[in-house]
């Protein structure tokens, strides 16, 4: 080769590399929650870990929640979202809201679980859930996760209920005064509204029965089996600690869109900074890491996979 064909030829080379570096450092959309959600400061701290990691890119966040979410990272909208681990479980099957299987999502890891709880007064007539028919019931908005889950239940139970839809603060002073029985709600382990009530107020779980837990979990594996509270000392006047229903916080990546290595490296970095988000959400305080590789029925990331096996979480 000529010094002018070894020029080229080298030129070309770096050319090469530097468009092959630039595509795995091209930016990654994020698809965060509502802003005043939950979802929303974990998303930018998540964003922040990610945003550092060898090889992914500036990742920046862009409103979102819900379905949304999930078609968005459906059709490469989005490389990244975060969602309920049973709203991307129907997605996935192609369940309504959605008109098409989402098949482009995977998992990347699972983050704090919300469980499924019901709530009454210590001194409550209310001992077993079958007790709650006829009784008023507040479950959430319209619209909330938990409504469809708690209608999912009744159901199965040939329960029928006098059903409200306040949202949660409200809900807890109609509770507080008598006109509310029993709340049916989602709170994660560390529930502040939940926390505050135990303050002022005796209150007891009504346990969820066996079959349903069981039932549940076999007809939809984004849900498995837990108890609540995790941590019964943040509650000081709550009674008891029941088995229950758990549905994580799960963030999904388009599987053609975030290669196996940007996958291994977020999923690194944010298991390696887990205390950087449990700043903005405290139920992640002495969380255990291997609740990462937490499955809910959705392919996980081959990238991500290698990290869980790594650490010996799968």
């Amino acid at each position: 080769m000529t010094k002018l064909g070894l020029i080229r030829a080298t030129c070309l080379a770096i050319v090469a590399l530097a468009g092959a570096t630039s595509a795995v450092q091209a930016q990654v959309t994020f698809a965060t929650g509502r802003q005043g959600g939950s979802q929303y400061p974990v998303s930018v701290a998540l964003s922040q870990i990610m945003d550092k990691a060898p090889g992914v890119g500036s990742v920046t966040l862009v409103p979102g929640g819900g379905a949304a979410n999930i078609v968005a990272v459906d059709i490469g909208k989005a490389e990244l979202g975060i969602t309920l681990s049973n709203s991307a479980r129907d997605g996935l099957m192609g369940k309504p809201p959605y008109t098409t299987k989402t098949e482009n999502i995977v998992q990347l890891f699972a983050l704090q679980a919300f469980k499924v709880v019901v709530i009454v007064p210590e001194n409550s007539p209310i001992k077993t859930f079958s007790d709650l028919q006829g009784k008023k019931v507040n479950t959430g908005p319209k619209g909330f996760t938990i409504v469809e889950v708690a209608n999912e239940i009744f159901k199965m139970e040939n329960i029928k209920v006098n059903m409200q839809y306040l949202q949660i603060g409200q809900a807890i002073d109609q509770f507080k005064d008598g006109n509310i029985d029993a709340l049916v709600y989602s709170p994660s382990d560390r529930f502040a509204a939940f926390m505050d009530l135990a303050q002022t107020r005796k209150i007891r779980l009504v346990p969820l029965p066996e079959r349903v837990i069981a039932t549940m979990i076999k007809n939809d594996p984004s849900f498995y089996r837990s108890e609540w509270p995790a941590y019964p000392d943040s509650y000081k006047s709550l009674s008891n600690k029941v088995p229950t229903l758990g549905y994580p916080n799960i963030i999904i990546a388009n599987k053609n869109k975030i290669n196996d290595q940007q996958a291994y490296e977020m999923t690194k970095a944010v298991a390696e900074n887990l205390p950087k988000v449990a700043m903005v959400e405290p139920d992640l305080l002495n969380w255990d890491l291997k609740n990462l590789a937490t499955e809910v029925g959705l392919p996980i990331h081959p990238g991500a996979m290698r990290y869980f096996k790594e650490k010996g979480w799968r």
